[in-house]
């Protein structure tokens, strides 16, 4: 794995990490709000068009990231790893063992 994959690794294990998801919950709220305002100023109208732009990026660079590394279900660990654990619980010489 070239160095650029392993820094676009890490930065998709990030964006999918517990205090960026905090941080979608918090804009997800500001925009419920926004979007509930019956006269709403052009600010407010600004910054609902800009999340929703920040996040149409944000999702395109995503995919093109997933692209660069593979579409690999998970990114992180090794190839050998994700082998054993996709093989069956009884391998080896314990498959001789159980009923």
């Amino acid at each position: 794995m070239s160095r650029t994959d392993k820094i676009i690794s890490n930065f998709l294990r990030e964006l999918h990490s517990k205090e960026v998801g905090s941080l979608f919950e918090h804009l997800d709220l500001l925009m419920d709000h926004l979007e509930t305002i019956d006269d709403p100023d052009p600010s407010e109208l600004q910054i609902v068009n800009s999340v929703y732009e920040v996040l149409e990026h944000l999702r395109t660079l995503e995919a093109y990231l997933k692209r660069r590394v593979g579409d690999s279900p998970q990114l992180t660990g090794n190839k050998l790893q994700s082998l054993y654990d996709k093989a069956p619980i009884h391998i080896g010489t314990q498959a001789m063992f159980n009923d």
